[in-house]
């Protein structure tokens, strides 16, 4: 809970903030020694070297040229997340314009310096760029723009300045009118409850070094990293108004719960969260994924959701784009910690497009299938096959197996039949069929049409039913022959008809 104040200013004043931490309070007094006058505050976490920089790029997938980050209509976003100012140029790299100009916003970012966090560049290349062009109306180029605190609604344009050095003059100029000065209660007052969190400075002429502050082995080296992690929710619902929040906090695993926010075990699932947060703060970010939301679909494309998945936890490793789906059905407080420790540890099962073939596939009775095998099998058009689709660590699905051995055993040597099992959870196969596991399904050799199964889960229920989609096929395939032999004998009785015609 911050129970001080905290001051951002720039010509070298000093700033204080007072936090209640661990029972103790710490009193931090944050120096801004930049001689250009241009940081209000540092803003991107960690970039304090260069070698935090590039991580840092190579996290959000952007790339840099000459000094300048290439910005994309989704890089923008990202990088307007991340920062305070933002001068960006739309060029054509075809324009000698644009050329030089790039060559003097590099010039501008030597000036500044890269560690200077607060203030970004970058370019867009409108001819590839087409909607970003259009949302911001460029009609001259290159045209200059600077967006101030990750607004992309208006923002300012820098006409008539092509050199480094008064670039930075007039980036200078903004960053010192975009400074609000407060000099009455009542303004104070209507500042503060304009925004949801609010920074006020108290000037004073002296300089105060800034002591690093430690919680829970974690160093936090800049004030916006402070300010968010005292500020952060231990449990975070993920939508529109969060997402933004979400990524600001520069923390790269997220836990994320997929459930109704309808469903009558929401709130006991939602304190089981909290209460896991709250041994894992400051490592992991803990969301809620409300599943009825159409806002989140992609959300739940993306991590593979079914409604047979609902309620389900997974892991999201955003530095790597790994994904983690937690090795248990029920979600308890013991199930979820365990998750959470795997995950740190390096423990956990990633949850992969495809696992790696099996050298020994398809020497068994029961073939492996994986993602990268799938297709090839089961839609060879060959033969049929029968496949059973289970989660490893599901008791159901362990009983199971045996019994899928079983069958395997009957048709191991079959002229047309393959018994066969995938592993859903850890392959993703991009079918619309997926239940809740086990499930099974019939793939015919001359069809595409898939046939569920919906018997009992039994030795010999499996048997019938096989031997029944065996027969069906056999039928169906005589079926085809007769068809094709009748329209021989009726091409045949044609040419007969005509020979006798000739004949007369």
């Amino acid at each position: 809970m911050m129970v001080g104040a905290l001051s951002l200013g720039i010509d070298k004043r000093a700033v204080f903030i007072s936090f209640s931490c661990r029972r103790k309070m710490l009193l931090l007094g944050v120096t801004l020694l930049l001689s250009s006058c241009l940081s209000v505050a540092q803003a991107w976490g960690g970039w304090n070297f260069q070698n935090d920089r590039v991580r840092r790029l190579e996290e959000l997938g952007i790339q840099e040229e000459k000094n300048l980050l290439v910005l994309t209509a989704t890089t923008l976003a990202r990088v307007l997340n991340e920062t305070r100012f933002l001068m960006v140029e739309f060029y054509n790299p075809l324009s000698k314009e644009s050329q030089n100009l790039i060559k003097e916003m590099g010039k501008a970012v030597d000036i500044i310096g890269k560690e200077n966090a607060g203030v970004l560049f970058g370019k867009v290349n409108i001819t590839s760029e087409k909607l970003l062009e259009q949302e911001f109306a460029i009609k001259d180029i290159p045209t200059v723009k600077l967006f101030v605190e990750g607004q992309r609604q208006q923002p300012i344009d820098c006409r008539g300045v092509i050199e480094a050095t008064a670039l930075v003059a007039w980036l200078r100029n903004q960053i010192r009118l975009s400074i609000m000065l407060l000099t009455s209660r009542e303004q104070t007052k209507a500042f503060i409850s304009s925004k949801k969190l609010a920074v006020i400075g108290f000037f004073e002429g002296t300089i105060v070094h800034f002591e690093e502050c430690e919680e829970d082995g974690h160093h936090l080296r800049d004030l916006s990293k402070i300010v968010k992690f005292f500020t952060m929710d231990l449990v975070i619902e993920y939508n529109i108004e969060t997402v933004d929040h979400i990524y600001d906090m520069h923390i790269r695993n997220h836990i994320l719960l997929f459930i109704s926010k309808n469903s009558t075990e929401f709130g006991a699932l939602v304190k089981v969260f909290e209460s896991v947060a709250l041994k894992f703060k400051n490592k992991l970010i803990f969301l809620i994924v409300d599943t009825d939301k159409i806002d989140n679909t992609h959300v739940l494309e993306y991590f593979q959701i079914t409604s047979w998945d609902i309620p389900g936890v997974r892991i999201l490793n955003l530095t790597k784009n790994m994904r983690y789906q937690m090795p248990a059905e029920e979600i308890t407080f013991k199930n979820v910690k365990k998750f959470c420790e795997n995950f740190l540890d390096g423990l956990a099962k990633q949850q992969l497009p495809s696992e790696n073939i099996p050298k020994d596939w398809d020497t068994k009775p029961v073939k492996v299938l994986v993602g990268k095998n799938f297709k090839e099998v089961v839609f060879s058009h060959k033969r049929n096959a029968f496949v059973m689709f289970y989660a490893p660590w599901s008791y159901k699905c362990k009983s199971l197996l045996p019994v899928l051995e079983e069958l395997g055993k009957k048709y191991q040597y079959h002229e047309s039949v393959t018994i066969a099992k995938i592993d859903i959870t850890a392959n993703d196969i991009h079918q619309m069929f997926l239940e809740k596991y086990p499930f099974f399904k019939f793939f015919p050799a001359k069809s595409d049409l898939v046939v569920p199964y919906n018997g009992e889960y039994t030795l010999d229920a499996f048997i019938e039913f096989v031997e029944k989609e065996i027969k069906s096929q056999m039928e169906s395939e005589e079926w085809s022959f007769e068809e094709e032999e009748s329209d021989e004998q009726e091409e045949l009785s044609v040419q007969d008809w005509r020979k006798i015609k000739e004949d007369l």
